[in-house]
């Protein structure tokens, strides 16, 4: 019987587990309209200097004004897919302040890639009376293809081994698909069929936002909500959520957060031991 095969003979040299760097943050967002994404994503702001990429059908910058961090956060709004593409690069070589990244949303980066495919004008409704032709199965392809890329490098920003990692977040806006096999209806990015794989593989963790009756609202209508804002956390079919949790940690993180008080990415990534994110200071036992 010949010997396994071994890594050494592909010249591949092999990393024990404890020697594996830890990357940074990788998390998509998604959600009905209203219902806190980009509010949660700009929570990542407390740990320092954040670019949020708005792009046109989103602008969700008012929904943070005046929130814990957002004086870090510096807002940036292409125009084109190519410009996006663009900053890609320039973020990719590592030359740059940020801790972070939101991309907002994945959403709008399909309707911008469907636009620049069709020869529109990214920035402007399109001239009815001049006509166009409708995508074919060519523009579709293109399409597929920048949005897997998109999923796969824009997440890599986040790899251990770049000159300066960033916790990369995106959003996207949810749509209801029916599964066919089990007759059940899921909720999952809205975003190309031939990309959701990728769009939802590529992220360590998949949140779910959603709005819920605050059982305390009746008993207390003045001071409290009428509904919470919570998030959706763990390994959902319905919500397609999905959360690489910890060894130590499996099971004993609820699967609705936020319904107490409002959950901040800082705090969660923490709890996750996810890089980047300094542990906070013990107390001293005179505090």
């Amino acid at each position: 019987m010949a010997p396994a095969l071994q890594a050494e003979d592909l010249d591949i040299p092999g990393v024990s587990l404890e020697d594996v760097p830890d990357d940074y943050g990788r998390w998509l967002i998604h959600g009905p309209q209203g219902s806190g994404k980009t509010s949660l994503a700009a929570t990542i702001a407390a740990l320092g200097p954040t670019l949020l990429i708005d792009l046109i059908g989103e602008r969700g910058v008012r929904s943070f004004k005046g929130a814990p961090g957002a004086e870090n956060i510096e807002v940036m709004r292409p125009d084109s897919i190519t410009a996006l593409d663009d900053l890609f690069w320039q973020l990719a070589a590592g030359k740059h302040k940020f801790n972070a990244v939101i991309l907002d949303s994945l959403t709008a980066v399909q309707k911008m890639t469907m636009r620049f495919m069709l020869g529109h004008d990214e920035t402007a409704v399109r001239e009815i009376r001049k006509g166009a032709a409708p995508a074919d199965q060519r523009t579709w392809g293109q399409s597929l293809d920048v949005m897997i890329d998109t999923a796969t490098f824009w997440y890599g920003l986040a790899d251990a081994s770049r000159e300066r990692p960033m916790h990369v977040i995106m959003t996207a806006q949810t749509k209801m698909i029916d599964d066919e096999s089990t007759g059940e209806q899921h909720l999952v990015p809205d975003v190309q069929k031939g990309a959701l794989s990728m769009t939802l593989a590529a992220p360590d963790y998949v949140l779910y936002t959603d709005l819920i009756e605050n059982p305390d609202y009746l008993a207390d209508p003045e001071n409290e909500p009428e509904e919470l804002h919570v998030v959706r956390f763990g390994n959902n079919r319905r919500y397609r959520t999905k959360a690489r949790v910890p060894y130590a940690l499996r099971g004993r993180i609820p699967a609705v957060l936020g319904k107490k008080s409002p959950i901040s990415l800082v705090d969660l990534s923490r709890v996750l031991g996810i890089a980047g994110v300094p542990q906070k200071k013990k107390e001293s036992a005179s505090d």
